[in-house]
């Protein structure tokens, strides 16, 4: 199907278009500028509306995706101690009567009605490949990995040595979590991977909370990336990474929710708590701009994903719209809420979106679902309640769930 938004304002990195339009072929990109005049298909006008790259969520675990929060002995010394209590608690018991793909599809919703299109999901290959099917948002699947750096590291991949080097000769990420905690073997984790050679463009490095200024003078001399998980650290340590001394010296860093059962409800927490935290911490404002290129272009940059990150001609077709009065685009996205995300596209399918652009979908043809979501109306392409009253009946109870707000109408 051939189809254009038009009269909105398309929001890249180095580039805003006014009164613009965005024209999709297929699952592609086919045009993007400011002016439609003379053009075929279906026009759909968004104005008042951002047009955005769809965002790139940098670190999630789905199989992971419950609700509430765990850690009663907080701030912890590493993951370590984290996830022996998560093990052990009443809400971890609880999550594991519900189905793994069910769990995977309550993780890809919660990123869905926040404008989340792709979802780097931290867990070894064959995990997600049995659970991961039919999902409404994509997942960035091709990555080398380690778990993280030290003694008592889960074993996922083939180690670090080896998994770096897939990565280089793949051309994709090798992604690892890091510095996540305070024993001595978890501050020498940037250490460790500068002698084994692990330290590259390639690299992604997940929390970072013990960076000291040898570390992010090796991560930018090698141009790594750091995926800057704010609410997880916080809750978890109490203390974050270093972010303004990492983008100082030119390390692309990019944001991750991290799962909620630690970590944030949604990407607009997220964005929202990394705000407010660099106000205080620092006592300046995060610059709107620079935090658009953390959901965008540089995670983008970060997993490899050439075809996503920016509006351009060629570009797979994952948009996000907003509805604002913000007069600053960028600063619309950071401080966005759910009532005002009006559409979101996947490969040129629209599978969200306000009731407003039900025109649009009757189309395209694509059935949708009316659900209420934060106390307003959407539509959705997949049958979130279906999802939602499985896991209520696995569990035996009506589950409240704070990352999915959602209600039937």
């Amino acid at each position: 199907m051939n189809w254009s938004l038009i009269n909105g304002t398309v929001v890249n990195t180095h580039e805003v278009h006014e009164s613009g339009y965005v024209s999709i072929q297929g699952d592609q990109i086919s045009g993007v500028g400011k002016s439609i005049s003379g053009r075929d298909g279906l026009q759909l006008d968004v104005t008042g509306c951002n047009i955005y790259p769809g965002l790139v969520n940098c670190h999630d675990h789905l199989l992971g995706t419950y609700w509430p929060r765990v850690g009663d002995r907080r701030p912890y010394l590493n993951w370590l101690e984290w996830d022996n209590d998560l093990k052990l608690s009443p809400v971890y018991a609880e999550r594991q009567k519900i189905e793994s793909p069910d769990l995977y599809k309550l993780g890809a919703f919660r990123h869905l009605i926040c404008g989340v299109t792709t979802v780097q999901d931290h867990i070894p290959h064959f995990v997600r490949e049995l659970f991961a099917k039919d999902l409404s948002i994509k997942i960035a699947d091709q990555f080398a990995m380690a778990h993280s750096i030290g003694s008592f590291a889960l074993k996922w991949g083939d180690g670090i040595v080896p998994e770096h080097r897939k990565a280089l000769e793949n051309n994709i990420p090798f992604i690892t979590h890091c510095s996540e905690g305070f024993d001595q073997e978890t501050i020498n984790s940037v250490k460790v991977l500068a002698d084994h050679n692990a330290l590259s463009e390639k690299t992604v490095l997940i929390h970072g909370i013990a960076f000291t200024d040898e570390d992010i003078a090796l991560l930018a001399e090698n141009r790594c990336n750091v995926v800057w998980c704010p609410v997880s650290n916080l809750y978890m340590f109490q203390k974050t990474a270093r972010v303004k001394e990492l983008i100082e010296q030119g390390v692309n860093v990019v944001l991750g929710t991290d799962s909620p059962m630690s970590g944030s409800t949604s990407m607009i927490e997220e964005l929202h708590l990394s705000r407010e935290y660099y106000q205080s911490f620092y006592g300046e404002e995060l610059d709107p701009k620079a935090q658009f290129e953390m959901v965008t272009t540089g995670a983008a940059q970060a997993l490899c994903l050439k075809d996503r990150g920016s509006i351009k001609k060629g570009n797979a077709a994952d948009l996000l719209v907003l509805r604002s009065d913000k007069t600053d685009p960028y600063r619309a996205l950071v401080e966005m809420d759910y009532n005002e995300v009006m559409l979101v596209v996947i490969d040129g399918q629209p599978v969200y979106a306000d009731p407003s652009f039900e025109s649009l979908l009757e189309n395209t043809g694509q059935a949708m679902h009316r659900v209420l979501v934060d106390g307003t109306e959407k539509l959705i392409k997949d049958d979130i309640m279906q999802v939602v009253n499985r896991i209520r009946e696995a569990v035996g109870f009506k589950k409240i769930l704070d990352f999915l707000p959602v209600e039937v109408v």
